[in-house]
């Protein structure tokens, strides 16, 4: 079969969903889609006057919608809504995610829980309402976002690494049960990447961030970018035989040292 290479990545004609899109990660999948040609619907808990401000940057007439993915009501809504605008979804990105840092002892239920229903309950919720659209149109691509806290051994982050983990599993099993209908199911496992979840958990703890380079091959962090690139390639068709797997996108720190 020939390919036309120079748009094996492009997403033109297609609509994307990217959770948590108004900063970090997912403001930039969102800005990268965007560019790529697809049609990219940002979500977010914050007002839409910042969802409307943030859209705008991201470009190509993207919208944010206002929607909390812990809210287990919502995600036959959104769906609708979205099919509604633009006939189909084509793409999901589940970047959605809250962060804590604790000692084991004063992990509470509720934190634990609260991390799952962002991390996992929540986004399986927002895949089973889209799947039906999805296998109506026989192609799909989710992408969720895992974390080295997956690979590694981190410290104080058991409950964001049992939800991170819990994200691998989903992957491969889903890719099992989506496969037959063309829908492809992955995961990025970011390293340690520029953005301000990151600085919210190592800002004050110049150890962690000394220890953090220490256990990166490459020396420095990565940029929301990578992560970008990765998601784009993962949505387009240039991966059309890949799915069920995990990218860490880490500057090597999941390869040992």
């Amino acid at each position: 079969m020939e390919y036309d290479y120079r748009k094996i990545f492009s997403l033109e004609n297609k609509v994307a969903v990217v959770t948590g899109g108004t900063s970090g990660l997912g403001f930039a999948m969102a800005k990268c889609f965007a560019a790529a040609g697809a049609r990219v619907v940002i979500t977010g808990t914050r007002e839409q006057e910042g969802l409307d401000r943030a859209a705008d940057e991201v470009g190509n007439d993207c919208i944010g919608i206002r929607y909390d993915i812990s809210d287990d009501s919502l995600h036959e809504e959104i769906v609708e809504d979205i099919v509604a605008r633009y006939k189909k979804i084509d793409i999901i990105v589940s970047n959605a995610g809250i962060h804590s840092k604790k000692d084991v002892e004063n992990i509470s239920r509720k934190d634990f829980e609260e991390m799952l229903s962002v991390h996992v309950v929540g986004p399986l919720g927002l895949i089973r309402a889209a799947v039906p659209h999805m296998k109506s149109q026989k192609k799909g691509s989710i992408i969720m976002i895992s974390s080295m806290s997956a690979y590694l051994a981190l410290t104080k982050v058991v409950a964001y690494g049992a939800a991170k983990s819990a994200v691998l599993g989903m992957i491969k099993c889903l890719s099992g049960d989506l496969c037959p209908y063309g829908i492809r199911i992955n995961a990025i496992a970011p390293g340690f990447i520029d953005t301000p979840m990151f600085h919210k958990a190592v800002d004050s703890d110049p150890e962690r961030q000394k220890k953090i380079l220490s256990h990166t091959p490459m020396g420095v962090y990565g940029q929301p970018e990578d992560i970008a690139w990765a998601a784009l390639y993962l949505a387009s068709d240039a991966s059309k035989f890949v799915t069920g797997v995990s990218i860490p996108v880490d500057g090597g720190c999941s390869i040992g040292f």
